[in-house]
């Protein structure tokens, strides 16, 4: 399972920055201002948001081969067919629905990883986020070297061939069935959904989330109207963002014993600090600002999925798609509330406004670790 979910969360982090990477080349074509670019950050999250939430219970109930299957061509088709000259609302749905086959898969190999290691989980689950970063890393990269963001069309189409592939790999794939105490997790009540552990993670989702998108999105923004540079630092700050994630991830496959909650906490507050004097000071060095952002926030995502695959076993699919689900809120809300804050002041305070969900990241990350069951 570890190489076609390496494969599948590779692609899925070249979705969630390619928007951001050819920010200049979108945001010409669509004519969209700060605001209206925040809305296409916030379709993807929406659809992500969707896929994971109806992903939970299907993955715990049904064969895992289709489902995933669906995802990978829902992507394929949503990311393949986009077009020049299309209308703001047609780019909406095109973007809502590879978020929607993105988060489908991201469910479904989240619970399969929970599912075979159990406690266990927190390494296996951080190398394959791990994977994330990497395509999230280049994807800025390839872009630049592929005609750069004008050609937005041609990079899009690419990334449907790519899940196309990804797609005839998983119709040659054996999944585990769900297991037995698995296919009745939609007979578990809601309680255990709503103990505060479990709504501080879903807290700890939506803001981690939408930091994440808001930085991706407006990085070359803040880069060229922030701090007057241009706009290869603010692709290479995406990267180096992302560089740092990879490199934290890996990391925390190295640690020893189980993590808990009281990580998410200290990266949340690591991060707030960074964001705060970085945009305050208006430090032009904005790749290792963005790097040292990505370091610290690096073990949020998968900590948080695995403590919550982990606190509901007895359903682990809904667990992680109510997660990550309701985390991609986040990424619905931030990135055109980020826009309209720099519309209405300047990117440079929209940017630094960030820093406050940073430290809602680390408030309930302390809740969460304060109300686990011991």
């Amino acid at each position: 399972m570890l190489p076609i979910g390496s494969a599948a969360f590779l692609l899925f982090g070249v979705l969630l920055v390619v928007l951001g990477a050819c920010h200049s080349g979108l945001a010409s074509s669509l004519e969209l201002d700060h605001t209206a670019f925040g809305l296409l950050g916030s379709a993807l999250s929406a659809g992500i948001a969707v896929g994971v939430l109806v992903a939970g219970p299907l993955v715990d109930r049904y064969p895992r081969r289709p489902i995933f299957l669906a995802s990978t061509l829902i992507v394929a088709a949503a990311v393949g067919s986009v077009a020049t000259g299309m209308s703001l609302g047609r780019a909406l749905l095109h973007v809502a629905a590879m978020g929607l086959g993105a988060g489908i898969f991201d469910t479904l190999l989240n619970a399969l990883t929970v599912e075979r290691w159990r406690e266990n989980s927190v390494r296996p689950m951080a190398w394959l986020h791990a994977m994330v970063p990497v395509g999230a890393i280049a994807t800025p990269w390839l872009v630049s070297q592929t005609g750069g963001a004008e050609q937005w069309v041609d990079f899009f189409h690419a990334i449907g061939a790519a899940f196309l592939a990804l797609s005839a790999w998983v119709a040659l794939t054996r999944l585990p069935s769900p297991a037995s105490r698995a296919a009745t997790g939609d007979r578990v009540g809601w309680a255990p959904f709503l103990r505060p552990a479990f709504v501080a993670l879903c807290v700890v989702g939506l803001a981690y989330v939408g930091v994440e998108a808001a930085l991706t999105l407006f990085a070359v923004a803040y880069s060229t109207a922030g701090l007057e540079l241009t706009e290869a630092h603010g692709q290479r700050a995406i990267s180096a963002m992302w560089l740092g994630i990879l490199t934290g991830r890996l990391l925390l496959m190295l640690t020893r014993g189980s993590a808990d909650a009281r990580a998410i906490a200290l990266s949340g507050l690591v991060a707030a600090s960074l964001i705060a004097g970085g945009t305050w000071l208006g430090l032009p060095h904005v790749e290792l600002l963005m790097a040292a952002c990505g370091l610290a926030l690096s073990g949020v995502f998968p900590l948080m999925v695995a403590l919550a695959g982990q606190l509901i076993p007895q359903a682990p699919g809904k667990a992680v798609g109510l997660v990550a689900g309701l985390g991609s809120l986040g990424g619905l809300v931030l990135p055109p509330l980020t826009g309209a804050i720099a519309d209405a002041t300047q990117i440079s305070i929209a940017m630094g406004s960030l820093a406050a969900w940073c430290v809602l990241i680390s408030a309930a990350g302390l809740v969460a670790y304060r109300r686990q069951p011991s």
